[in-house]
């Protein structure tokens, strides 16, 4: 008896030990970065109800263990923070005892999804960025080879363009640093999110890294209901396992030195490797830089026999499955 006891002591050890790395590395499971401002006075009960009610914690009692163990409760300090719900507990604990707050000079920038790095330039000009033009022409000029080096999913990029690996996200940065770093700084926002979850799902999909970018760019600039994201998806995964032009609108855009904002007949023959009407299958990279969930519709399209779709006024999209069904579609719709 006392035998087996001894034996079992090293297994409950083992259990106890990895009980609390999994409570201390628990993360919020969501990629939302907010900032959090933790008022003088705030305990860390306080503190730890601030922060599930901002979902950037999953469990209270989690946290409060977490801050326990670590021997911090007492030592949270107030201030204005930059957190993430893919911080895990011991990292957010940590920011918090060091007292790592916003700097009061930051520039806040909101990126929406599916903006081009050329809107971003935009942007970044209209809150005074004095970099915002050499940002800008980070469409269309080489990545540069130490962030080649520094992140690792850059090596095999086929473009010479970060189009596409920007994360469109809420950034608070200094308005001194040049384009290159603050390319850097959502680069690392790209990693904390992106490939956090690519890692995870990678193996769920025929295509690489930057051909699932590219799609999922495509899906972002058309779907303006999010519901329909992963049936946009699916035309496009049918049209490509058939070798059927992919004929999307964005990418003509895209590929147009002065886009409209309708796409022309005339325009459909310019010539492009991104024009998707004359070349088959997708376009070099990325036409914009799309959020999460465009990524997510990207890797998992939704199983339908759909080959087509076209918009309606309210922004949805009226889905067939033969060119026949389509053709009616198009002529059910008023003239915008």
């Amino acid at each position: 008896m006392k035998k087996k006891l001894i034996l079992a002591i090293p297994v409950v050890l083992v259990l106890l030990a990895c009980g609390i790395v999994s409570i201390l590395t628990q993360t919020g499971g969501n990629g939302t970065t907010k900032t959090i401002s933790i008022p003088k006075g705030f305990n860390a009960n306080n503190i730890t109800n601030l922060l599930y009610q901002e979902e950037i914690i999953r469990n209270k009692h989690f946290f409060k263990l977490s801050t326990r163990f670590l021997g911090q409760q007492n030592n949270l300090q107030a201030g204005v923070y930059i957190l993430s719900g893919n911080m895990t507990n011991i990292a957010i604990i940590n920011k918090l005892k060091l007292g790592e707050v916003i700097p009061p000079n930051l520039m806040k920038i909101t990126f929406p999804e599916g903006s081009s790095v050329y809107r971003m330039g935009k942007i970044l000009k209209e809150l005074s960025y004095e970099a915002y033009s050499k940002f800008q022409k980070l469409y269309k000029l080489p990545i540069d080879k130490e962030l080649k080096k520094e992140y690792a999913f850059l090596a095999d990029v086929g473009q010479n363009s970060l189009e596409g690996y920007l994360f469109p996200d809420t950034y608070l940065f200094d308005p001194e640093i040049n384009e290159k770093e603050l390319s850097r700084i959502m680069l690392n926002r790209f990693t904390e999110v992106v490939i956090h979850y690519w890692l995870e799902n990678a193996n769920n999909t025929k295509y690489n890294l930057h051909q699932i970018l590219t799609l999922a760019s495509i899906i972002e600039k058309e779907a303006q209901k999010p519901a329909e994201r992963a049936i946009i998806s699916s035309v496009y995964h049918n049209r490509l396992n058939i070798g059927m032009a992919l004929d999307a609108c964005p990418t003509i855009k895209y590929a147009l030195n002065d886009p409209t904002k309708r796409v022309f007949l005339w325009q459909l023959k310019v010539k492009s490797p991104y024009n998707t009407y004359i070349n088959p299958g997708l376009p070099p990279g990325p036409i914009c830089n799309p959020g999460i969930e465009s990524i997510k519709a990207a890797i998992y399209p939704l199983k339908t026999k759909y080959f087509f779709f076209v918009a309606k006024k309210d922004g949805s999209h009226i889905f067939s499955k033969t060119l026949a069904e389509h053709n009616r579609s198009r002529r059910s719709i008023p003239t915008q």
